[in-house]
């Protein structure tokens, strides 16, 4: 007797809801215009995180409805890699809008965070000068440069590197350019590194800009957020600021589509690129 399988059992598509729309509404939906046709360019958006023993850490970097308008590369980029057993790095960069291949040289200056490793472990560990750290990116991305056949001033971008270290429930943040770390406590926002002066052109790589660093302790239920331009722009606005409050407080950590939803929230003064590292220690 021939035996008969049952039929799959089909379940409907769910709608994926619009972004959130925070302050003022955009006067249209958000459109995507044409891919773009760039040297280097990256996927619109990247999505990573993992969930450790005592961490959950979520990255997503987002181009901007700009970018997306004008058929424009997304000029962020970020990197996550776990350095061992307890530590991890993490990485958000910004290109500069005027700078033709700030793209390519965002991406460049995260990979070569990692290849230099070294050198921001040396200033965490032993207070090496981070200014070490630095001009090997800037080595880097001049080394790119010339590969590429651009000027060096082509690729630059700001750049924010942290190692987060789960065994002694710290991290040490360094950066150049408008990049910021903060820790979400019990609610409340309280600085690591602080936002930018605001400045229309800040502080990028390839250079010798004034670099800031910063190291603090992770309690638990601590939120470490680590962002690009992008985000800490619109971060100054108190409703921006108490939505993703609300967000990132609760006692579950969002899933990766969950982070990256949240991420793409919008606000028609702050149409950036987006990126965003963050950490929550359990």
């Amino acid at each position: 007797m021939k035996r008969l399988q049952a039929k799959p059992r089909f379940v409907p598509a769910g709608r994926v809801l619009d972004p959130l729309v925070i302050g003022g509404r955009p006067m249209a939906r958000p459109v995507t215009g044409a891919v773009p046709d760039a040297i280097g360019k990256r996927p619109d958006s990247e999505l990573d995180g993992a969930d450790l023993p005592e961490l959950s850490v979520r990255a997503a970097s987002v181009r901007g409805e700009a970018n997306r308008r004008d058929g424009a590369p997304r000029r962020d980029a970020m990197g996550l890699w776990q350095i061992d057993g307890s530590r991890l790095l993490a990485c958000a960069a910004g290109g500069l809008a005027d700078a033709e291949l700030s793209h390519v040289g965002a991406a460049e200056a995260c990979a070569s965070a990692r290849r230099n490793l070294l050198g921001l472990l040396r200033h965490a560990e032993d207070g090496a000068p981070v200014e070490d750290f630095f001009a090997a990116v800037t080595r880097d991305l001049a080394e790119r440069a010339e590969r590429t056949g651009v000027p060096a001033a082509a690729l630059r971008t700001t750049l924010l590197a942290a190692i987060i270290d789960t065994a002694e429930h710290r991290v040490h943040v360094a950066r150049i350019g408008d990049g910021t770390a903060s820790l979400l406590r019990e609610g409340h926002w309280s600085p690591v590194l602080p936002a930018g002066d605001g400045a229309r052109t800040p502080d990028a790589l390839p250079g010798d800009g004034p670099s800031g660093t910063a190291m603090a302790d992770l309690l638990r239920d601590d939120m470490l957020l680590l962002c690009t331009g992008g985000l800490a722009r619109p971060m100054g606005e108190e409703e921006v600021s108490e939505q993703v409050s609300a967000w990132w407080s609760q006692p579950s950590v969002p899933s990766l589509p969950e982070f990256f939803w949240q991420l793409s929230f919008r606000d028609e003064s702050h149409e950036d690129d987006r990126t965003a590292v963050c950490a929550w220690r359990r």
